[in-house]
């Protein structure tokens, strides 16, 4: 997992925040193709609230639906727990992310500038909201 978080992020989770999110607070989804991981969601439950933390293709396999495929399993875990409030949190520069989830239900519900730390110092996030 952490190559992979490595592989397609500019700025990965760290092997502890990875490891950290394995607690009784946090579930998880993945998709591999036999014992090759293309990809993973972290997410969060507090209540009937979730947040998706983390959601990671490989760069090779990015483009292909992958991640419309794990962005269902974490929709299909959070009905089954009863989670009503779902939220995330992207970067302003990921229009591939961004159109993923406008197209799958989110809509946009606020700005944090200059949130995530970027190349060029930081850069906003933008937060979303869907109803489960």
């Amino acid at each position: 997992m952490q190559a992979l978080e490595q592989l397609a992020h500019d700025h990965p989770w760290s092997r502890s925040l990875l490891a950290g999110a394995f607690d009784e607070r946090y579930f998880t989804g993945a998709l591999w193709l036999g014992e090759q991981l293309l990809g993973y969601f972290i997410a969060d439950r507090v209540l009937d609230e979730s947040t998706l933390m983390n959601i990671c293709v490989s760069p090779e396999w990015q483009g292909k639906g992958l991640g419309r495929q794990l962005l269902q399993s974490y929709f299909d875990q959070c009905t089954a727990m009863g989670l009503q409030q779902l939220w995330l949190e992207v970067r302003a520069s990921n229009r591939a992310a961004i159109n993923l989830y406008l197209s799958s239900g989110y809509a946009e519900n606020g700005r944090r500038r200059n949130y995530y730390p970027a190349a060029n110092g930081a850069e906003d996030a933008i937060m979303m909201q869907k109803q489960g």
